[in-house]
C-alpha cells in the first residue's frame, strides 16, 4: 500500500495537542512512532512496518465521571483504510459496549472516505458514550452463573490473530469465565477453550462480536458428566495464554507460525485429530 506515515504523524502531533496530560494519549510502542519520524526527516531509508498503535483515556463529567479508554489502531494506508478503534469502560455492561463499539464502527463507515477520523470518532466517543451508561453493575456478568453437568472443548478458527487489543480480550475473557485452553496468534488463528458448556458457549459470544475479517467455530466437543466425572477432570489444558510456535515470514504485523510444531503440541494434549479439521491433511512433525 501507499506509504501514509507523515498523515499518521501528523494526526498523532494533532491528537497530542489535544490531549497533553500525562497518561491521556499513551503511545503502545514509542519507539515506532521514532522511527517514523526518522523515515519522514530523511534520516534513514528505511519505511516502519506496522502499525500505529495508542490508547486515548477521556475522562467524561456528565451524567457521571467516568474514564474511557479508546484504543486506535491505526493502518499503514490510513486514512484511505479505516482505523480499528475499540471503546472501553468499566462503567457499562459487556452488552452495552460491544453495541457502543458496533455503533462507533457504524458511524466511522459514513464518514467522507480517505478524511481523517481518528480526532472525529472521539468526539462522537465523548458526545455518545453517556447514552450507555447506568446502574447496572458489569462485574455480575464476568462469571455466568452455572451448575453445569456439561464439559465442552471449543475449537474457533480465524483468518488472522493480529490486533495487541484482541489478543488482551482473549486471555482477559477466559479469565473472567474459568475457561482454559489457548489462542495461535498469526495466521491463521486458532483458539481453543474448554470448561463447562455454559461458559464455552459465552466466551464464543464475545468473541463473535468482535470485529474479524473471518472467523467460525470449526468443531465443538461436549461430553455429560457421569460416574464422579468432573469439568477438572476432563480438561486437557491448564490456565489459558498464547502459544507460539517459530513464527516467520514477517511482513509488519503479519506471521505464520510453524504448523509442525503446533501439531506436535496438539499431539502431546491428546488433540491431534483436530489438526487435520483446521487444514485438511494429515499433521507431521519438525525435525529439529
Amino acid at each position: 500500500p501507499r506509504w501514509r506515515r507523515p498523515i499518521l504523524l501528523s494526526e498523532l502531533e494533532l491528537l497530542g495537542s489535544m490531549f497533553p496530560g500525562q497518561g491521556e494519549l499513551v503511545l503502545d510502542d514509542p519507539a515506532t512512532v521514532a522511527d517514523a519520524r526518522q523515515y519522514v526527516d530523511g534520516q534513514t531509508d528505511t519505511a516502519p512496518a506496522g502499525r500505529l498503535e495508542f490508547t486515548v483515556n477521556l475522562k467524561l463529567q456528565e451524567p457521571q465521571k467516568t474514564q474511557v479508554s479508546v484504543q486506535c489502531s491505526l493502518p499503514q494506508d490510513y486514512p484511505d483504510k479505516l482505523p480499528d478503534l475499540n471503546i472501553w469502560t468499566s462503567s457499562i455492561t459487556r452488552q452495552k459496549q460491544s453495541q457502543l463499539n458496533l455503533e462507533l464502527s457504524e458511524y466511522l463507515q459514513s464518514l467522507p472516505h480517505g478524511e481523517l477520523c481518528v480526532n472525529t470518532a472521539l468526539e462522537w466517543v465523548q458526545d455518545n458514550t453517556s447514552r450507555f451508561l447506568g446502574p447496572a453493575s458489569p462485574s455480575k456478568q464476568n462469571k455466568p452463573a452455572s451448575s453445569s453437568s456439561t464439559f465442552a472443548r471449543y475449537w474457533i478458527y480465524s483468518h488472522h490473530i493480529q490486533s495487541k487489543f484482541k489478543r488482551r480480550d482473549l486471555n482477559e475473557w477466559a479469565g473472567k469465565l474459568g475457561v482454559t485452553g489457548f489462542y495461535l496468534p498469526g495466521k491463521p488463528g486458532i483458539i481453543c477453550v474448554e470448561g463447562e458448556k455454559e461458559r464455552c458457549e459465552e466466551y464464543w459470544k464475545w468473541v463473535r462480536e468482535l470485529n474479524w475479517k473471518k472467523i467460525s467455530l470449526r468443531h465443538h466437543e461436549e461430553t455429560e458428566l457421569t460416574g464422579g466425572q468432573t469439568v477438572d477432570s476432563l480438561r486437557k489444558f491448564e490456565g489459558f495464554g498464547e502459544k507460539v510456535f517459530g513464527a516467520h515470514n514477517f511482513h509488519g504485523r503479519s506471521f505464520h507460525m510453524d504448523l509442525g510444531e503446533f501439531y506436535q503440541f496438539l499431539k502431546e494434549h491428546q488433540c491431534d485429530t483436530i489438526y487435520a479439521m483446521f487444514f485438511g491433511v494429515e499433521g507431521k512433525r519438525t525435525d529439529s
